[in-house]
Formats: structure tokens, C-alpha cells, sequence
């Protein structure tokens, strides 16, 4: 029985104390800094590794991101016309940030970004890129 008194309150104090190590969301999150490490550990290994767009599995079929490369933030090559095949959409670009948005928000595993079986962006994550998105997307 004292063990047990014991072990709640310790779960309930490393609760408390884990909840507030959590980093704060920046206000003015830049790329270099605080999206572009997200993008690196959830995104690039289909949008931009080996500076390709790479297949990934859609709601069981296989599929190639078309535009947005993020492991970088400049657009590449002739990007006037986004169907230019010379044109590497960088995530500076405000189609990119607009897509990246909506795509991590998305509730259905099998079309959300990064698709199933990866783990959806944690909600921390996802802030920190949206507020980067609302500040205009800064490198």
C-alpha cells in the first residue's frame, strides 16, 4: 500500500514537470531555424531527397509529389510556370506554404502529409509552421 501512495504522486509530479518542458512555439519562426528541421526529419525523403521528388504510398497506391521541394527554400531553375519541368518549387514559395498547410492538417491518415504509416506532425509542429506560414514564410 505505500508503494502505491508512493507512485501516484510521483506519476502526477513527472506529468506536471514533463508538460512544462515543452519548447514554446516560436512567434516569428524562420525556415533556416525552426521549419526547415521539420521538413528535414518529416518531408524532404519525398519532397527534395537527393534533390528529386520521390514516390510515396496515397491511400495504398503509389504516388510523386509534383511540386515543393523543401529542403530548400529558394525556387530552382524557371518557375513562372509551375508545370515548367525546370522549376523546383522552394518552400519559400507561396504555393508550397499554402500546400504544406493544408496537407498537415488533414484528418484522413491515407491523404495527409507525411502519409500513413508515418506518424502525423505533432501539434507543435504544426504550429510552428503555421505561424511560419502567416509571417509570410522568412528564410
Amino acid at each position: 500500500m505505500s508503494k502505491l501512495l508512493f507512485a501516484a504522486p510521483l506519476a502526477v509530479a513527472l506529468a506536471v514537470a514533463g508538460a512544462g518542458c515543452a519548447p514554446d512555439v516560436p512567434a516569428n519562426p524562420t525556415y533556416t531555424k525552426d521549419v526547415g528541421p521539420i521538413f528535414d526529419a518529416h518531408c524532404v525523403r519525398c519532397h527534395g531527397a537527393n534533390d528529386m521528388l520521390n514516390s510515396m504510398i496515397i491511400n495504398k497506391y503509389p504516388n510523386s509529389p509534383a511540386y515543393c521541394y523543401l529542403q530548400h527554400y529558394q525556387d530552382e531553375g524557371d518557375c513562372s510556370v509551375p508545370t515548367n519541368p525546370d522549376c523546383k518549387m522552394g518552400a519559400g514559395s507561396s504555393f508550397c506554404r499554402s500546400q504544406v498547410v493544408s496537407y498537415i492538417n488533414l484528418p484522413d491518415p491515407g491523404s495527409r502529409m507525411p502519409p500513413a504509416p508515418s506518424e502525423p506532425l505533432n501539434d507543435w509542429e504544426k504550429e510552428v509552421i503555421g505561424n511560419w506560414v502567416l509571417k509570410g514564410g522568412p528564410q
